[in-house]
């Protein structure tokens, strides 16, 4: 009996040694692929641009001449900001503090213009009909008077004129009193001109001596920062004007007597000015041609590096001449612009997700999920930036490469090649 019971338990052992046996075959690969299986994430290869870019703050120097106002007062623009003038073109008109009375007198006077003129229209249009029906009363009186009088009927001829003249005083009455609204319209008109020479007797015109770009933001470094004496600027120069506001707001109508009040932009070039350390400087040269996305605008502009400095305790200042969005930027000195390297479209993924990439010949590999197992393919980097690359097959590979919408592990770091991806 004790035997029989000693077998019945050792039975029962191995069956349940059996099923732990089978526990374990069946769900540890299920727990390991959630335990690691879960972090292998995989997008779709996609069209993009990548740009390879710095960001800094730059200084725009042109051409500029400034002109003063000849007096204290109030201008009155001609041309707008970043509007283009011509040689002896009126920029601006200057009033003096005494014209400011005589314009809000000269607006009251042509307000009473524009109402007389509308009374006048009004008493027209009233008075049209009345003085019709009294000329045709008139005219049919006269020719009454006509017949009696070849009548000899002398007493209804006396009495007709009487109608007559009444008719007739009537109408003068009418008459008068729409020649005295020509006469109150006339007369203001008179005042108004009178008002108008007194205006032009104390204005004074800003004329342009030279072609250019019109701004009205004058901030005193129109000599400092000047095309010719770029090669005198230096970091710290740089450095201080990056902290003065601009002197003037372009919508500043105020002028006072021998103070800057507008410059003229001249020539079609002008320089975006910045600095830039030595291990970045390197990658600037002069006569590299770069695009400049100028932020404060929204707008790219490209030009060639004109002027490249000795160094500054390891900083070099460098010079960009171009003569795109001059308009746009006439009002600024001081601008964000990201400095475009390069600039790459194509097939983009992740850096991440790219493995053995040989810097020397600009190629790596990338783990493609080809029926539902990783596949690593060679590909060639066509332009990077930290966190992007453009990518291409490698030439003579036949194994298919990568395409649009082509699926691939994000982060393949651990992956092997053959494993399964769920």
């Amino acid at each position: 009996m004790p035997d029989e019971n000693k077998r019945k338990s050792n039975g029962r052992i191995k069956w349940g040694g059996l099923l732990v046996a089978l526990f374990l075959l069946l769900y540890i690969p299920s727990l390991v692929f959630w335990v690691y299986g879960k972090n292998i994430h995989t997008d779709i290869i996609r069209m993009g641009e990548l740009e390879d870019y710095v960001t800094t703050d730059a200084y725009i120097i042109r051409n500029e001449t400034v002109i003063n106002s000849p007096s204290d007062g109030i201008s009155i623009r001609n041309v707008e900001e970043g509007e283009k003038v011509g040689v002896g073109d009126t920029i601006a008109t200057i009033l003096n503090k005494s014209s400011e009375k005589l314009l809000e007198d000269l607006k009251t006077l042509d307000l009473r213009i524009i109402e007389a003129k509308r009374e006048k229209t009004k008493n027209d249009n009233f008075f049209s009909d009345d003085i019709k029906k009294l000329d045709q009363e008139i005219q049919e009186k006269l020719v009454f008077v006509i017949k009696q009088s070849n009548k000899n009927s002398i007493s209804e001829v006396k009495q007709i004129k009487n109608d007559i003249d009444e008719l007739i005083k009537k109408k003068a009455t009418i008459s008068g009193d729409l020649s005295y609204t020509d006469a109150n319209i006339k007369a203001l008109e008179n005042e108004k001109k009178i008002l108008q020479e007194s205006i032009n007797a104390n204005k004074r015109n800003i004329v342009s001596d030279s072609s250019g770009i019109i701004s009205y933001v004058v901030d005193g470094y129109e000599e400092v920062l000047n095309p010719e004496k770029i090669p005198e600027i230096t970091p710290e120069i740089l450095d201080m004007i990056k902290v003065v506001e601009n002197g003037n707001k372009s919508d500043d109508l105020s002028t006072q007597y021998n103070k800057p009040f507008v410059k003229v932009i001249g020539s079609i070039d002008y320089y975006i000015v910045f600095v830039m350390d030595k291990e970045e400087a390197d990658d600037f040269k002069v006569d590299d041609y770069l695009n400049i996305r100028i932020n404060d605008i929204g707008r790219v502009v490209d030009g060639t590096v004109a002027y490249k400095s000795n160094e500054f305790d390891g900083k070099f200042v460098i010079a960009v001449r171009t003569y795109k969005a001059l308009s746009d930027t006439a009002a600024l000195r001081v601008v964000n612009v990201d400095l475009i390297k390069s600039r790459y479209e194509g097939l983009i993924v992740p850096v991440k997700s790219l493995v053995n990439i040989n810097t020397s010949t600009m190629e790596a590999e990338i783990a493609l999920v080809k029926a539902r197992r990783a596949t690593f393919v060679p590909v060639k980097i066509i332009g990077k930036n930290n966190n992007f690359a453009v990518i291409d097959n490698v030439e003579n590979y036949k194994d298919g490469g990568i395409s649009l919408y082509s699926s691939y592990i994000i982060n393949p770091q651990n992956i092997e090649e053959g494993q399964v991806i769920n």
